[in-house]
């Protein structure tokens, strides 16, 4: 492999820009005892965050990420997710493809601001939601609006927010973690009869502003067909940062 091989303690370890790239700078705390292969054109990264799953997350051009791909040891833990930039599943060989073993396919994109969202209709409604309190209100909403989420309700170390109405129904609904470093939004989600009122703007927008206060980083991923709500959080600041194809064991 031509590559540069490392095992980075730090983002400081690995080659630039990754080093400073801002979804690789976001992720890098999920890594533990990673092993990266790279240069300044892609990088791959392998970890095992639990026992027993390995996931790798690449970034760059496609070309040179499909070849680190490619060359990557086969002698690791089975894969449970690869997530890799956007067009560089497609210049894999077959023969990888099917070595890897990944049938479930996601294509998204995930979206990073520093920058504090307009105020927004509505915002002023938004609070924060106590699990002790409303952990079954907001099971049960998820459940109906956000089906199957990976930021489910009781994800460590989430914080929840939510809009009700006069008679204190739960009808939007939104997760953030990682208020130590840099606050990740999930599971936003309105109950369906109460959509384009601009709820989700609000509840976006409030824990936004608050996720801003805390770390000044706030990031968020949305589905690359959701063009609605990729207009939302464009409209409140959120930009692209990294085009995403994810690969899972089921």
């Amino acid at each position: 492999m031509n590559a540069r091989h490392l095992r980075p303690r730090t983002v400081a370890d690995l080659p630039a820009p990754w080093d400073t790239d801002p979804f690789v700078v976001n992720d890098f705390h999920r890594w533990p005892e990673a092993e990266a292969w790279g240069d300044e054109r892609a990088l791959l990264v392998s970890s095992a965050p639990r026992p027993g799953v390995r996931s790798v997350v690449g970034v760059g051009a496609p070309e040179p990420l499909a070849d680190l791909v490619t060359d990557l040891p086969d002698d690791q833990e089975p894969l449970a997710v690869m997530s890799l930039t956007r067009g560089a599943w497609d210049l894999l060989p077959g023969a990888v493809t099917e070595r890897l073993a990944l049938p479930s396919v996601a294509h998204w994109d995930w979206l990073w601001s520093a920058d504090q969202p307009p105020r927004v209709p509505r915002e002023d409604g938004v609070v924060e939601l106590h699990l002790a309190r409303d952990h079954e209100e907001i099971a049960d909403l998820q459940s109906r609006v956000l089906p199957g989420t990976y930021f489910p309700v009781d994800r460590e170390g989430a914080r929840w927010f939510g809009w009700r109405d006069q008679d204190l129904a739960l009808r939007s609904v939104a997760g953030a973690s990682g208020w130590d470093r840099w606050v990740h939004l999930g599971s936003i989600g309105t109950e369906e009869a109460w959509r384009g009122r601009g709820l989700g703007a609000a509840v976006t927008a409030a824990v936004t502003r608050l996720g801003l206060c805390a770390t000044g980083r706030v990031s968020l991923g949305v589905y690359a067909d959701n063009a609605r709500a990729r207009a939302l959080y464009t409209r409140l600041g959120f930009a692209v940062g990294q085009h995403v194809e994810s690969r899972r064991r089921a």
